[in-house]
């Protein structure tokens, strides 16, 4: 059973469209990226997934259950909100169990208790969150998504203002509700942290989703450079090298080629090594997910 499947997703409103014909399949137990930039339609989809909104036409299912049975599993679904809908008249503790009978999640206090450590809020339990630094609103955040242990989490830039300690700490949770199974939909503008912790990524672009898979699979559809940095011999031209290889530079010492794939290499090492010329380098240059983001 896959966590999230989305079919043929319309949304319009009026007579714009904003998603247009989307297919989305996230598994179990993955950390799910989902990029796009502003305007592309990104907030309207977790809108529908989250049951803010409805969709125009196409089919939603999380957790196996289709969207319109929202209530039947929302006790399995943790949603994180945004900083600027916290109640900050609320202490920290008096909140997540405010939310928890909202959710008609029964939690006891040591829960409560333990779940602040989790996300380093431990001690904060009396104070009121109005009180809390921004990073600190951010960690109340998750806790919230995580109170009642939910099976799928939608996380909006869980990281995003903290200092780099507490960003390393979010990311080693994220990590610890993987191994436990939990299915994370993580949205961020950090996409280096994106390409580092999630198993699979979405690129959404006017509505549609125009990437979708693994980083390395991303790279490898987009190309990559390869380049070998070798000794200069007189008359290189004369070492019959493949057709598809080609001089980027030469120096008195050194020459610079480069390969269209990285299959290339052995093959070309051997002949190299025939040819008693030896390589100083190789080096494969892939895309970063940031610059395949700004491609799209």
């Amino acid at each position: 059973m896959n966590a999230i499947e989305v079919r043929g997703l319309t949304k319009s409103f009026g007579i714009k469209e904003v998603l247009r014909e989307v297919n989305l399949t996230v598994e179990q137990g993955e950390i799910f990226g989902f990029l796009g930039r502003n305007g592309a339609g990104k907030s309207t989809l977790i809108q529908i997934l989250t049951g803010i909104t409805q969709a125009s036409a196409g089919t939603v299912s999380l957790l196996g259950e289709p969207a319109d049975r929202l209530d039947a599993i929302k006790r399995r679904i943790g949603v994180m909100p945004d900083t600027s809908n916290l109640y900050h008249e609320m202490t920290a503790r008096a909140f997540l169990e405010y939310m928890a009978g909202l959710s008609e999640v029964r939690v006891s206090k040591s829960e409560i208790l333990e779940l602040l450590g989790r996300v380093g809020l431990s001690g904060t339990e009396r104070q009121k969150i109005g009180s809390f630094s921004f990073g600190m609103k951010k960690k109340i955040s998750i806790a919230q998504a995580l109170v009642g242990n939910p099976e799928l989490l939608f996380l909006d830039e869980p990281t995003s203002g903290l200092d780099p300690e507490s960003a390393i700490d979010i990311q080693r949770l994220l990590f610890a509700l993987k191994a436990d199974g939990k299915t994370i939909f993580l949205t961020s503008h950090n996409l280096n942290e994106i390409e580092k912790i999630c198993d699979r990524v979405a690129i959404m672009a006017e509505g549609r989703i125009v990437r979708c898979g693994t980083v390395a699979s991303l790279q490898e559809a987009i190309g990559q450079e390869v380049q070998i940095r070798i000794r200069t011999v007189p008359q290189l031209e004369l070492l019959h090298l493949p057709n598809t290889i080609q001089e980027l530079s030469q120096t008195d010492e050194y020459t610079r080629l480069n390969l269209p794939t990285e299959e290339d290499i052995p093959e070309l090492l051997v002949m190299l090594a025939k040819q008693d010329i030896k390589v100083y380098e190789v080096h494969i240059e892939r895309q970063s997910l940031e610059e395949i983001f700004l491609a799209v």
